[in-house]
């Protein structure tokens, strides 16, 4: 009788997992799709400071606009070489091409996002007007919001070689490499500092 109870509870306990088991392969099916916004487009599993594919489709191909956007998005995937390929020879000169490479591949994940609002062009030259996007969570901590809670203008410089239109305003991102310069001196510093700390308790 004891045997026929316990292997009717392990009937009933095997059956619980199992339905177990299928719901909750059912909720991660449910998650496992592609990441669709309401609107239709794909966020691609990237925070909506990034520039996506339909940003880049919003702008006329050929267009400075285009051409912004497409250096904006290389530089946030950190792809260096693109953003280089992308930049004039007087910003490349101006800045240095090693300095622009450590930037996009130290800090280019954490560049801010942004929206073209306009652009005239004139020969081989054209002025990007665009917003510089932030997007605040509403309490420390807090999920990052799908839409920019604050946008500041500013224009971009942007010079034609051939058909394409490529980066030219040095003075965005000479501050950024400054910054990053300085940041790696005070590192420096202060790991000098350590090894000299250790080095006089090590003569004691």
């Amino acid at each position: 009788m004891h045997g026929s109870i316990g292997g009717l509870f392990s009937r009933l306990a095997a059956v619980a997992a199992l339905a177990l088991a299928t719901v909750f392969l059912a909720a991660c099916g449910s998650d496992g799709g592609d990441d669709t916004t309401t609107d239709g487009g794909s966020t691609d599993g990237f925070g909506p400071q990034v520039v996506s594919q339909e940003d880049l489709d919003a702008q006329e191909e050929g267009s400075a606009g285009r051409g912004l956007l497409d250096w904006w998005q290389a530089f946030q995937f950190q792809d260096a070489n693109t953003v280089i390929s992308l930049t004039s020879e007087n910003t490349l000169d101006e800045l240095g091409e090693k300095d622009l490479e450590e930037l996009v591949k130290t800090r280019g994940q954490g560049l801010q996002g942004v929206e073209v609002l306009g652009a005239t062009e004139s020969g081989d030259t054209a002025s990007v007007r665009a917003g510089l996007l932030t997007f605040q969570p509403e309490e420390e901590g807090g999920p990052i919001p799908d839409e920019p809670t604050a946008s500041r203008p500013i224009t971009f410089t942007m010079e034609k070689d051939g058909d394409q239109w490529l980066f030219d305003t040095p003075t965005y991102l000479q501050p950024m490499i400054e910054g990053l310069q300085a940041a790696e001196e005070a590192a420096d510093q202060g790991a000098d500092s350590g090894d000299q700390s250790s080095d006089s308790g090590d003569s004691n």
